[in-house]
């Protein structure tokens, strides 16, 4: 069962055209004429009596009566879909999808780890990963896209519940045969006579660690970047180069036993915080909140 069948064609169109900014784009993702999809937005405009975009050469963007409807449809998009869960569990068989969008370490390590616990117990119940940028986590949990977010959040955000929030300090690594291997921890300027390796400008690690530089006077630049956490960890493994990594990342790798992880000497660096996120107001489907609950359970173990 679909939950498009519990929601009305007119706000499934209305929230694509949200998501794309565009009537023809939108109409490709549905596979309509673009006309259908005018028709619709025109019928909701009609009785709603107020205008819900408005038209700019970029695109088309929400007015204020248009946020209000894109909340609601959401919402209500969200609900059907628990709806229909709830309606299968009384059958006695739990099925579902799980979407979760996660920064690139803890999709890496920690998520696969967490899941295959869960699927031993619930063989009913899959899992949509999305990994991306911690800006780009917290909309889409905004948006209803996902269910689960695990971002690391600098502040609060509107319409965002925090099930879960955990130090998740910054660590350099490097092999054990490393010159620094032996240490208790770093700092910044010990790092900078090494190679290092850094994560590219749009993660927290790499803005945390600019910051830091840029406060104590220091011109550090990486050997290499890469967008790619597995990149940056083989690095690290070639016994002369360091990588930067979050503390909870770092206690998956399967490399470990050929790996030192140490604390870096630094307020930001040391002070990052990771959040488990969900859209505040949302009441989650059954399969969800119990992966949630493992979720949190896990991050709880695996932090000091």
């Amino acid at each position: 069962m679909n939950e498009r069948l519990l929601i009305d064609p007119a706000l499934r169109y209305f929230l694509e055209i949200v998501r794309h900014g565009s009537i023809n784009k939108a109409s490709q993702t549905l596979h309509v004429a673009p006309s259908a999809v005018s028709r619709q937005i025109a019928r909701l405009e009609s009785e709603l009596g107020s205008q819900l975009f408005e038209r700019h050469p970029a695109g088309m963007r929400l007015s204020p009566s248009g946020e209000l409807l894109a909340a609601h449809a959401r919402k209500a998009r969200l609900d059907a879909a628990r709806v229909i869960e709830e309606i299968t569990g009384l059958e006695g068989i739990q099925r579902g999808t799980v979407r979760i969008a996660s920064i690139e370490g803890l999709a890496s390590y920690l998520l696969p780890h967490v899941i295959s616990l869960y699927r031993e117990k619930h063989h009913g119940i899959h899992f949509d990963v999305m990994v991306t940028s911690s800006t780009d986590v917290i909309q889409r949990v905004c948006e209803g896209l996902v269910d689960i977010g695990l971002t690391i959040s600098p502040s609060p955000e509107k319409n965002i519940k925090v099930e879960k929030r955990v130090m998740a300090p910054i660590h350099a690594v490097m092999h054990r045969s490393h010159p620094l291997a032996d240490k208790k921890q770093v700092s910044l300027a010990q790092l900078g006579s090494f190679d290092l390796a850094l994560p590219t400008e749009n993660t927290t690690i790499r803005q945390l660690f600019n910051v830091s530089c840029s406060r104590q006077g220091l011109l550090i630049e990486p050997v290499m970047t890469s967008n790619f956490v597995t990149t940056l960890v083989h690095f690290a493994m070639c016994q002369g180069g360091i990588t930067l990594i979050g503390d909870v990342s770092i206690r998956h790798l399967g490399e470990s036993a050929e790996l030192v992880s140490l604390p870096i000497r630094d307020r930001e660096m040391s002070g990052r915080t990771l959040e488990v996120q969900t859209l505040a107001g949302r009441v989650l489907p059954k399969g969800v909140a119990d992966f949630l609950g493992d979720l949190c359970q896990a991050l709880e173990t695996q932090t000091p």
